[in-house]
């Protein structure tokens, strides 16, 4: 859609042929309506001179009627087309946006009010709309109208009292010009208003569970209300503005209808113009009232329009920080093989490097595991490799590339990803474990399930692997949505595989099952990249490396690192420490003679 200039002439030139013909049947309708007044003027004269017949009459009774079904024929056409029109650039701006959206890297969502974003698409593109559906059809209105009627009452009925009713309405050009900066301002302040409110409506729905945890409803109420009244303050500005504006511009038209009325009755009582003319002459006046009137709500309209404009053009001329490259190379596949040289990283506004000096291989289908302190740079390290945020260049490369130099797509049509935040969609299972773009049969969706080891939990619902989740897929549990994600990811077979932290909602006996799945995509030829704290869940990586404030502290194999004195010896025996505290299941013929002895006590 618009990236430069305005985005209604955009739209406007690229429709030019379909708003042409929704302008012509409008501007015939609106000639028809100019036709009442000449045939009042004939009535009205040959009732006062009694020449008028019943012949007479009938044939103007008929013209009426001809005139009054055509006017709605052409106008009701010409309405659709032009609203029609309207619709289509709402269509496409809301496309657009969406699409834009799309192409902009994680990092800009991170740094935008929700609220905000759902006011471009709803509030500003409502406003856009309103330019063609009521500006654009009210100034072709107004346009016809007064440009005819004027030269009509000009020519064929009095061409003095004509400019001496015409003389205020210059008026409205001064007032418009007057209001024109406050209603802009105004506009502005209501949009980014509505942006605020709808922000703290989303997140107050997001964290429901904290506030009511932490017993702060009354606080949450408290800013919500502030927040309420700042948006009815500046609502009433704008109101205000406009009800000004709106009174100022029918003060004036009716100065100019006044001026009608005493000087037209005064040129009838001498004779310069027959009532029948000061019937038509009025008559034209009452059809330039409205369109008048509309001109000053239209110049209120476009200063709201340009505030609109103004922000959607902002969005869509933002660029992504994350795009492909201008000599991007056109690989569509690739077996795997990664190598990172010299990366280091750190993130925007801050000075403290995430990744430094990290030099690694990982050769096609093998694995590597990554373990380290909160905040020691695992996600961040595999958040470049999906660029998610952009590597320096000549740092990663996949299959000895550059993935600098590759398109985004197929670098991450190469790549599945179990994030460490399980998002599902407001859909069925189903559709959520066969997200990727490849089409997949039920029993590619039910191996993967029986593979993340979440089949039989979706066994149990009602509706099944047809279970329609509810947002964010909070209707399941935490480990439910983790393994469900761990199904969308094994249900890609793409040659690189991602898990992030994939097994800390589940329980060790789901654990144990789940690594044995683990371990076989290890020996699959995918090339694997397990990020986790558990220790039980990466011994059997090929290669394994500790990160310890962005750097590699260590690295070697399970068997390698525990003999050395260093992090992840510590780690692992703490875990198996914890492992020993806890009691060890009954053995099942144990339990089974302590069951005997209670029965035969009872």
């Amino acid at each position: 859609m618009v990236k430069n200039g305005s985005i209604f002439w955009e739209h406007f030139f690229l429709h030019k042929w379909s708003y042409f013909l929704g302008t012509t049947l409008l501007a015939v309708s609106l000639l028809l309506q100019l036709v009442v007044p000449g045939l009042l003027k004939e009535f009205t004269d040959g009732l006062q001179s009694d020449g008028i017949t019943s012949a007479g009459l009938l044939e103007l009774a008929l013209w009426f009627i001809i005139v009054g079904f055509g006017a709605f024929v052409f106008r009701s056409s010409g309405r659709i087309y032009i609203f029609k029109m309207s619709r289509i650039l709402e269509r496409d701006l809301r496309t657009s946006l969406f699409s834009h959206w799309e192409r902009m890297q994680a990092d800009y969502f991170h740094n935008q009010r929700i609220g905000n974003l759902m006011a471009h698409a709803v509030n500003d593109v409502n406003i856009m709309r309103q330019i063609v559906m009521q500006g654009y059809f009210q100034l072709v209105e107004a346009a016809v109208l007064i440009t005819i009627a004027v030269f009509m009452m000009a020519s064929t009925i009095n061409l003095l009292l004509t400019l001496a009713v015409l003389l205020p309405l210059p008026g409205l050009t001064f007032i418009a010009y007057r209001f024109r900066s406050k209603t802009q301002t105004y506009s502005l302040k209501v949009q980014e208003a509505i942006g605020i409110l709808t922000s703290r409506v989303q997140e107050f729905c997001s964290g429901i569970g904290v506030i009511k945890t932490y017993v702060q409803e009354q606080e949450q109420l408290k800013k919500f209300t502030e927040e309420n009244h700042s948006n009815v303050v500046v609502n009433k500005q704008l109101i205000r503005s406009n009800s000004l504006f709106t009174s100022l511009s029918s003060g004036i038209v009716g100065i100019s209808y006044l001026l009608s009325i005493i000087l037209g009755s005064i040129l009838v009582m001498r004779t310069t113009i027959s009532l029948g003319e000061f019937v038509a002459f009025n008559t034209y006046l009452s059809l330039l009232i409205a369109p008048i009137e509309n001109i000053g709500k239209v110049i209120n309209l476009l200063q709201q329009g340009k505030a609109a404009d103004d922000r959607i053009r902002h969005v869509l001329t933002t660029e992504p920080d994350i795009q492909d490259e201008e000599d991007v190379q056109s690989n569509t596949s690739f077996t795997g093989h990664i190598d990172i040289r010299n990366l280091s990283f750190k993130y925007d506004k801050s000075n403290r490097y995430a990744l430094l000096n990290i030099d690694l291989s990982i050769p096609k289908g093998t694995s590597l595991a990554i373990v380290g302190r909160v905040g020691s740079g695992k996600s961040t390290l595999v958040n470049l490799l999906l660029r998610i945020y952009n590597p320096p260049k000549n740092t990663i490369f996949m299959d000895h590339q550059d993935i600098r130099n590759l398109p985004l797509k197929t670098l991450r049509t190469s790549v599945a990803y179990v994030p460490q935040e399980n998002f599902l969609f407001s859909s069925s299972i189903k559709e959520n474990i066969a997200f990727d773009p490849n089409p997949y049969e039920e029993k590619h969706i039910f191996q993967a399930a029986k593979q993340a080891h979440v089949y039989d939990d979706i066994e149990k619902f009602p509706e099944k692997f047809d279970t329609v989740l509810v947002e964010r897929g909070l209707s399941l549990s935490g480990g439910q949505r983790q393994r469900v994600s761990m199904a969308r990811a094994l249900i890609k077979r793409s040659p690189i595989i991602i898990f992030d932290d994939s097994l800390s909602a589940v329980d060790t006996k789901t654990e144990a099952h789940i690594l044995r799945t683990l371990r076989n995509e290890m020996k699959s030829g995918r090339t694997t990249i397990i990020i986790s704290h558990r220790i039980s869940a990466i011994q059997d990586a090929d290669q394994i490396i500790v990160l310890d404030e962005g750097r590699i502290v260590e690295r070697g194999t399970h068997q390698q690192l525990v003999k050395n004195d260093g992090i992840y010896k510590k780690m692992y025996e703490q875990q198996s420490k914890q492992l020993t505290l806890e009691p060890p299941p009954m053995p099942f013929i144990h339990r089974h003679k302590i069951l005997i002895k209670r029965r035969r006590r009872s």
